[in-house]
This record gives structure tokens, C-alpha cells and sequence, in this order.
């Protein structure tokens, strides 16, 4: 069985097109071909059952967020956690309105001129990871949701890590770059949440969010359509179906053929291109009618 990886697709190429040498076409070139045709035709060819997958995941506690590699998109908003059906939103500003962030803030201390570290555990806690501030009204300690746990303070331009944060306990421990000023109050800043079974789920840049942040360990269940991402020549990357691959190397040689003006070779495998296309739609639409039930927990 031809395992179709993107360096075997590059030789298929080579095969139907006539070109075994890279003086005539690089495997810089019939990759850009390849992934042309994967990620922009074939997708408008094989329509709006080319990818419907299920999305399966598990959501650990006190986890918000989780990221989902390509485009995610789905007419069928339907999303289950352990069972238990999700809103789903696309739209940021709906999700935050039925899910407000609501901010908490409390003194830390006051500046004496000598002291430019803190240390000690929020009043409320579990935070939302990407939450946490804390500022003596000049300098700004943060946290960042894509390095979650790490306060940072921008110093000469640069986020320069200078403490650290449990969100599920608030411990907390940082070191201002100066020392704040005599009489000037030191205060945190953040957003404390309640955790229990999710009940929205928002699909906003690449990513989920869900509220309630979960109390426990959930079993995420629900169904769309993930495009796909370019094939990476370098990391050996395969087609999210590998049986895709004999029809990206006809279509990518076809587009090949197509710029290189030879009308006779484009029409002498365009029917072999489009064979190979109705094989992998019956394929998707078959996986489609499959998904179509209900996950029970």
C-alpha cells in the first residue's frame, strides 16, 4: 500500500508530468503546485462534504482554552460535553456577553522605596489563565495566556519573565524592575471563576473557549469542517486523508500542464484526475452519513 506523504506525492508528480529532473521543475515548485491544489481547489471541487469530521477531545480541569490546528467551520453547531449539549458561538462578543469576564482587584502592599518583590496568594482563586496583572500605577506585571504560569514585565521593550503564577491555588511570586515608590499602592487585578460542567463553547481564532471552565475532566464531542493546512515538504507531512494523495498528484499535475499551456496533456488526464475526485467524494460523503449520530457518554 503507497503510504502518500508529500515527498511521494512530489515523485508521482514527476511521473505523470514527464519531469524527473529538478532542472526542469524543483520540488520547490511541485510542492506549491500540491499544495494549491490541496488547500484551494480540491476543497472547492469535492464541495461541502470535503472534510466533515468528528472532533474528539478531552478537556482537563481548569482548562479554558484549547487550539485546534486549521480552519474549524461548521453549519451544524452542535457540541457535547460528556453527553450534555454546548451552545456553540462563533461570535466573540455574544460569547462574552452571556459569559461576562468580570475583574477582581485587591492590595498587595504599599511601596516603601526598597522593596520590589511580592509574593503571596490572590484572595480569589482559580484565575483565568491570561488574567493576572498587578501594578504599582507605573510598572505592569502580566501574564500571558500562551505561556501560561509566567508574569512578565516589559522592560527596555522586551516581556522579560519576572515571576510566576498557580491559577488554580493563586500562589503567586514577582519581582518589580524598580522598587515602587514610598506610599504608593501595589494592587492585582484578575478574573476568579467558579469551575463546572462547560456550557458554551466559543470557536474564535483557531481556538475554544469554554464556560463554565470545567470542573472535572469532560469528553468534548462535536463535528465540522477542518481545512486544510499546507503539506510540509521538510516534515514529511501526509494529506489529513492519505488516500487523497494520488488525486493531489493529478491535480497538482494538471495545474502543471495547465501554465505550461499543453492543452493535450491536461485533457488526456483530466478524466483519470476527475476519477479519482468522485472516488474520494464518495468516500467523504459516506464518512459524513456515518458521523451523523448522536455521541452518548
Amino acid at each position: 500500500m503507497v503510504v502518500w506523504d508529500i515527498d511521494q506525492i512530489i515523485t508521482k508528480v514527476r511521473n505523470i508530468t514527464g519531469t524527473p529532473s529538478s532542472s526542469q521543475l524543483t520540488d520547490e515548485e511541485i510542492s506549491d503546485y500540491v499544495n494549491t491544489y490541496y488547500t484551494f481547489t480540491m476543497p472547492f471541487e469535492l464541495k461541502e462534504q470535503r472534510n466533515l469530521s468528528p472532533i474528539n477531545f478531552l478537556l482537563r480541569p481548569n482548562q479554558a482554552t484549547i487550539s485546534l490546528a486549521g480552519a474549524f467551520l461548521t453549519d451544524q453547531p452542535m457540541a457535547y460535553a460528556d453527553g450534555f449539549p454546548l451552545i456553540f458561538y462563533q461570535d466573540r462578543d455574544i460569547f462574552f456577553q452571556d459569559w461576562p469576564q468580570q475583574y477582581t482587584s485587591n492590595p498587595l502592599g504599599t511601596g516603601d522605596g526598597i522593596i520590589d518583590d511580592f509574593a503571596g496568594t490572590t484572595q480569589n482563586f482559580p484565575i483565568i489563565p491570561g488574567t493576572y496583572m498587578a501594578t504599582d500605577g507605573t510598572q505592569l506585571v502580566f501574564d500571558a495566556e500562551e505561556a501560561p504560569g509566567i508574569l512578565f514585565q516589559v522592560i527596555l521593550g522586551v516581556n522579560t519573565a519576572v515571576g510566576t503564577i498557580d491559577y488554580v491555588t493563586g500562589v503567586f511570586a514577582f519581582e518589580f524592575n524598580n522598587a515602587p515608590a514610598v506610599g504608593v499602592t501595589v494592587y492585582d487585578k484578575y478574573q476568579p471563576y467558579q469551575p463546572a460542567r462547560p456550557q458554551g463553547v466559543l470557536w474564535f481564532n483557531n481556538k475554544f473557549t469554554f464556560r463554565p471552565i470545567p470542573d472535572q475532566v469532560y469528553a468534548i464531542t462535536m463535528q465540522g469542517y477542518i481545512d486544510q493546512i499546507q503539506l510540509d515538504e521538510t516534515a514529511g507531512d501526509s494529506p489529513l486523508q492519505t488516500e487523497w494523495g494520488i488525486l493531489i498528484a493529478y491535480g497538482a499535475s494538471a495545474e502543471i500542464f495547465a501554465d505550461r499551456g499543453d492543452i493535450q496533456a491536461y485533457q488526456n488526464i483530466y478524466p483519470i484526475m476527475k476519477r479519482y475526485e468522485n472516488v474520494a467524494l464518495g468516500r467523504t460523503v459516506q464518512q459524513y452519513e456515518a458521523s451523523q449520530s448522536v455521541p452518548r457518554f
